[in-house]
């Protein structure tokens, strides 16, 4: 069986390289998806600004303009958190997070000055502030000059890279086009973010509806429907989508509604993220119906390595809600891998490269994880005994403490993580288990044994202890046949 599903396989394989006029009509919407949003953030370039950068209000209170740093480096009475109270007059308490855009203030031109009050240190203060352009320099430093903002953009790259590499390799796979999808979306929100100059929007309508379009209305639009598609298409199209593929246009023609009403009624336009939430839900729903249907080997091991990866991942975001804890940007920057993991996982699943090592991979995650807590609990208890009986002797703990801890963890490594293979074999994979105790046992046998009747009886029980076949027979070629 396996030699037929391997060519089907490959078969699939083959067909999905193949350049559709799908798949050229794809790229080119991306590219030109990609050309307009970096086309959106040129055009802020444009716009007189204060040159200072800081957090999106959006993240915080709508009226809450905090400034962070001179990002343009232009000479300016303002310092680093200085939070904006008014501008040109008008409070920053009337500047509602939507589309309701002010008239700008006197002057407010590149080469001109505005008045701002921003509150310091518990008073408010009046300062004539020059307007300038936001500048290459600018972004760059806001964007790639701390931690936090670089490692948002190496998991943009890595999500729409992946993305990108899986859709290459596989043109003609529907699930590589929406995985694709996917990555363009996150690409799509970073770079719509990337100006950290918010205050600019404010007065200016073009900048506003590109900003939201491309930052925040697109997660709705393209991460929703790209993510149900992709779980109607992987790992094969489902068969009313065999049938009829236009069904794939449904999902991107009801995101459409939230472009509509950001048009129309900007205030409304919120629709767009509980349509996301309940298209995710359907997605999930399809994944377990594909869980059900799909009984060929190589589908279900595309299955398992979708399953895991997403699992993974999700065990990942969840790390966002210990935060708070010590050592929170790095627990935030891991937590962040969660989206990289789901999409790596699922680019493998699709280019069916090492499909069958998830077994290993799993197997392995296990065992060293079960390991890991044990030999930190055995780490720290021996700590905490020791330093007790030396304080029950009179003696002050030392770093003889901690050396022994460390020998004992040392000796135990070995020996426990055997023990908890065996465990995990026998509770999880009890087949694979019982088949390499038989393949020892027949070993044994081999070695000591050199009857040949009882040899090839040997070795007919283990094929049918392990491979477990309908009927096996051993032929043995005799010194005349030679």
């Amino acid at each position: 069986m396996m030699p037929s599903i391997a060519s089907n396989s490959s078969h699939n394989a083959s067909t999905e390289t193949h350049w559709t006029r799908g798949a050229w009509l794809t790229l080119l919407a991306s590219g030109l998806f990609i050309a307009l949003n970096v086309a959106q953030v040129i055009y802020r370039f444009t716009l007189p600004s204060v040159g200072w950068a800081g957090p999106d209000p959006e993240t915080l209170d709508p009226a809450y303009f905090l400034l962070q740093s001179n990002a343009v480096g232009a000479p300016s009475p303002l310092q680093p958190g200085d939070v904006l109270q008014e501008v040109g007059g008008i409070p920053t308490s009337q500047m509602p997070n939507n589309f309701l855009i002010f008239p700008s203030p006197e002057d407010w031109r590149v080469g001109g000055k505005v008045v701002v009050t921003v509150s310091r240190a518990g008073q408010s203060l009046d300062f004539e502030v020059p307007l300038v352009h936001w500048t290459f320099k600018a972004w760059w430093s806001t964007n790639f000059g701390n931690f936090s903002a670089l490692w948002n953009w190496l998991i943009t790259f890595l999500l729409f890279g992946v993305g990108l590499f899986t859709f290459l390799n596989r043109p003609g796979n529907l699930a590589a086009r929406f995985l694709f999808a996917f990555g363009l979306a996150v690409l799509s929100i970073t770079l719509g973010d990337s100006v950290k100059d918010y205050l600019t929007l404010k007065f200016d309508y073009p900048a506003a509806f590109a900003k939201v379009f491309f930052g925040n209305i697109i997660f709705a639009y393209l991460l929703g429907p790209s993510f149900l598609n992709f779980t109607l298409t992987f790992p094969r199209p489902k068969g009313l989508i065999q049938q009829r593929a236009e069904w794939l246009l449904l999902p991107y023609l009801i995101g459409s509604i939230t472009i509509l009403l950001l048009i129309v009624a900007p205030a409304q336009a919120v629709i767009g993220f509980l349509l996301t939430f309940i298209m995710l839900l359907l997605g999930v729903a399809a994944l377990i119906h594909t869980a059900f249907v799909m009984r060929d080997a190589v589908s279900r091991a595309q299955l398992r390595w979708a399953v895991g990866g997403v699992v993974a991942g999700v065990a990942l975001f969840l790390l966002n809600s210990v935060s708070f804890i010590a050592f929170r940007d790095i627990i935030l920057a891991i937590a962040s891998l969660g989206f990289p993991v789901i999409s790596v996982s699922l680019a493998i699943a699709i280019l069916r490269y090492r499909l069958f090592d998830i077994d290993i991979i799993i197997r392995r995650t296990l065992v060293y994880t079960v390991l890991t807590g044990l030999l930190v609990l055995v780490y720290f208890g021996s700590v905490i005994l020791l330093q007790s009986l030396f304080s029950a002797f009179g003696a002050q703990p030392s770093s003889v403490v901690i050396v022994l801890s460390t020998l004992g963890i040392a000796a135990l490594f070995n020996p426990l993580r055997r023990r908890i293979q065996d465990v995990i074999d026998r509770r999880f994979y009890r087949r694979k288990y019982d088949a390499e105790q038989a393949l020892a046992q027949f070993a044994a046998i081999a070695r000591d044994e050199v009857d040949q009747e009882s040899l090839t009886s040997a070795l007919v029980g283990v094929v049918h202890g392990t491979i477990q076949p309908e009927k096996a027979s051993l032929w043995l070629k005799s010194r005349s046949e030679r």
